[in-house]
């Protein structure tokens, strides 16, 4: 009973790098989307059957693997993270030698 308009909806995901008494850095990614007024598709978990990505005509349990990676909340933050995550192990390669 909740208009389309009121149905919207986002995945959150944050990944943060930390050492002992330190924040290191974090990233964030966001898919917005809207809540499906039922299930649809059979992939992924959670909330996946219900959540519409903007812009697409399927939920997210009904997109591939492929076509998740292009619009995930989780890719999105591991794509921000990644280059700090590279600098940490050549600093750590670097100390090795």
């Amino acid at each position: 009973g909740i208009p389309d308009n009121q149905r919207r909806a986002r995945f959150y995901c944050v990944i943060a790098i930390a050492k002992p008494g330190e924040l290191v850095g974090t990233a964030h990614g966001i898919c917005k989307g809207a809540i499906a007024t039922r299930p649809h598709g059979s992939g992924g978990f959670g909330y996946d059957p219900v959540f519409y990505p903007s812009n697409l005509e399927k939920t997210m349990a009904e997109l591939t693997f492929e076509e998740k990676q292009k619009i995930s909340h989780r890719a999105m933050a591991a794509g921000r993270i990644k280059p700090l995550l590279m600098k940490i192990v050549s600093e750590q390669e670097s100390s090795f030698t």
